[in-house]
């Protein structure tokens, strides 16, 4: 069970990162390689609880 709300911990803490870089930092495009091994990370996450729920 603990396992469920760690992948909403981590999509919080990325969107939360997000946010952090867009508006407060403003340094989002210089970080864009992150944010895509972050978003990659999260899909494939996704992929697998999606394939083990079925």
């Amino acid at each position: 069970m603990l396992r469920i709300y760690m992948s909403f911990i981590f999509l919080i803490a990325l969107i939360g990162w997000i946010l952090y870089r867009l508006f407060i930092k403003k340094d989002l495009k210089k970080n864009i390689n992150t944010l895509y091994v972050g978003l990659v990370f999260i899909g494939v996450w996704a992929l697998i609880y999606y394939f083990l729920a079925e």
